[in-house]
């Protein structure tokens, strides 16, 4: 593993089952970042229904850290593991955590997690709406769209229902153009 002394980067850190906000909670009192991404689901019990948070990536948490702070994560209870390929811990490009951060953000659209990896489709872009700016894959388009944001350093993807008027299909060969979606 090289890091940097002052090289920040984001990592995924794979927790114990049911410890996400424990571990969250000892690593900032450690000044460490991380990102513990919540959502809020509807529980069903025999005598009641509630609307609960919790973990968009059950047994996950996101750190930002340099080489000195890295196995401080690792020491803290509750981690078991960074997400690794190859033997190296896996950095997470600082727009995927952005990306993650907007979906949530924003209360208009239903977010799932799906650990399957899509393979077909095609590139497209938002232009208008909460999502503006961001990239993700079409899964399905009847009447709407389905966007597809990959994380594929976490082998999983989030989805969103998008208006088919809000995207453009990017096109594979020519970075940077885009032709709008008929």
């Amino acid at each position: 593993m090289m890091l940097e002394q002052s090289n920040y980067q984001w990592y995924a850190v794979y927790v114990r089952a049911n410890s996400e906000r424990k571990l969250f909670d000892n690593l900032k009192e450690k000044n460490i970042e991380c990102y513990l991404p919540m959502r809020k689901v509807l529980k069903y019990w025999s005598d009641r229904k509630k609307w609960v948070e919790e973990p968009l990536f059950k047994c996950y948490i996101f750190v930002k850290v340099s080489y000195k702070e890295f196995f401080t994560v690792l020491n803290t209870p509750g981690a078991v593991c960074y997400i690794s390929f190859g033997g190296r811990a896996q950095s997470i490009p600082e727009n995927q955590i952005t990306n993650i951060k907007t979906f949530l953000a924003q209360n208009e659209h239903e977010i799932t997690v799906s650990h399957e990896r899509i393979q077909r489709g095609v590139s497209v872009e938002v232009l208008h709406g909460s999502f503006k700016g961001i990239k993700g894959e079409v899964i399905n388009i009847l009447g709407q769209s389905r966007l597809l944001v990959r994380i594929d350093s976490m082998n999983c993807s989030l989805y969103a229902n998008i208006e088919r008027d809000e995207v453009v299909l990017l096109e594979e060969k020519q970075p940077g153009k885009v032709k709008a979606l008929a």
